[in-house]
């Protein structure tokens, strides 16, 4: 007769095997309580069996590390992205404050100007540089509309920026002091001399000023008054390097423009005033200031 396969023997049945573990169970109880040699050898057994409980608690623990690292950096990922807005946001902020604050300086520079004998001068606010962004001309938002006559000087908290071309019913072209056809009356502040400064290749030039006179680096030109454009007094120019031509009786001399030409956010405009009742002409006064030679 042939033996049975492994699979198809029969051991203990399962409910024996349930007697046989509790009455073991049961010994084990009744050991535990009574005597100590039981305890230390539970020690011993939970000692060897430490390393396989650490060993099965580590796959939870790294679960748990790597759902907390993860969050933990897609919260600092979406906390940078917050800061950087929010500094971005104050940054356009604080450059916004201090273009307004500098306005709000200039408002103040002319508006003390406006104050102090300029007669019935107006604010206006630059709004373009006209049709080619280096032309020698500027848009102001104030025109015929407002009082605003083709001759007007305009200026801004440090000087004369240049005369009014052209006005339109709500604005007004201004050429600058710096264009070809600008030729402006004044006198040097220290010693009184008058000359003339014409504008060209956007920079100012002094052509006739006589060597025999002083002029000196730092001096401040200003407007002589002699014209009924532009009021006495208006600084200009400031004088930067002098020298004399040789064989020519006139200086040669370099001129920085005081007023911010292109980066003024408001103006004066300065309304024409009457000529003086003399027996002297604006171009008899003009010529006057340029010597008959010729250069």
């Amino acid at each position: 007769m042939s033996q049975p396969y492994p699979f198809a023997r029969r051991g203990i049945s399962p409910v024996n095997k349930l007697i046989c573990l509790s009455l073991l169970s049961v010994v084990l109880m009744v050991l535990d309580e009574r005597y100590t040699a039981m305890q230390r050898a539970k020690e011993y057994i939970a000692g060897a069996l430490y390393p396989l409980q650490w060993m099965a608690q580590q796959p939870v623990e790294w679960y748990e590390y790597g759902s907390a690292l993860f969050q933990s950096q897609d919260y600092l990922l979406t906390e940078n992205e917050r800061l950087t807005l929010e500094n971005s946001r104050l940054k356009i902020d604080l450059h916004r404050a201090d273009m307004n604050a500098r306005e709000l300086e200039q408002l103040k520079s002319l508006a003390a100007l406006g104050s102090h004998g300029l007669g019935e001068a107006q604010t206006a606010e630059v709004v373009s540089n006209g049709k080619e962004p280096l032309a020698n001309r500027i848009i102001i938002n104030k025109g015929s509309r407002q009082n605003i006559r083709a001759g007007d000087a305009v200026v801004d908290e440090n000087g004369l920026v240049g005369q009014v071309s052209q006005s339109y019913p709500f604005s007004a072209e201004v050429h600058l002091l710096t264009d070809a056809k600008a030729v402006i009356p004044v006198m040097v502040a220290r010693t009184g001399v008058r000359t003339l400064v014409y504008g060209g290749s956007d920079q100012l030039s002094l052509r006739y000023f006589p060597s025999d006179a002083d002029l000196q680096p730092e001096d401040m030109l200003v407007t002589s008054g002699l014209d009924s454009v532009y009021p006495a007094g208006i600084p200009v120019a400031k004088v930067v390097q002098t020298g004399r031509n040789t064989g020519m009786p006139y200086y040669s001399a370099q001129l920085k423009p005081v007023a911010a030409l292109r980066s003024s956010k408001y103006v004066l405009v300065l309304p024409q005033q009457p000529l003086p009742q003399t027996g002297e002409t604006t171009s008899d006064a003009a010529a006057a200031s340029v010597p008959s030679a010729k250069p």
